[in-house]
Order: structure tokens, then C-alpha cells, then sequence
């Protein structure tokens, strides 16, 4: 069974790229885990220059 795409609902801006984490660490340094809500990679926008 080939994978859907997600749609973000938003356009990636020339100068950025979309990568995909499987945990990140919040303001108060919790690390929260992507598999904990179901999916493989949280995704985050970073500049690339």
C-alpha cells in the first residue's frame, strides 16, 4: 500500500525546505516523540540560505 502525501495547506517559500523529525524538544525541554501521536516525523521548515 503506497504512502499518501500529506497537503500542509501552505506553499514551502523559495529559500526553505521541509524536513521531517521523529522528536523534538519543546520551550520547557520536553522531548516529545512523533510516534507518540501517531506518526513517523514531525515536520519543520528551516531556511536553507
Amino acid at each position: 500500500m503506497p504512502t499518501k502525501q500529506l497537503d500542509f495547506g501552505f506553499p514551502i517559500p523559495d529559500g526553505h525546505q521541509l524536513v521531517f523529525r521523529a522528536t523534538i524538544t519543546t520551550r520547557n525541554g520536553r522531548v516529545l516523540h512523533a510516534k507518540w501521536f501517531g506518526i513517523r516525523g514531525f515536520p519543520i521548515l528551516i531556511r536553507t540560505a
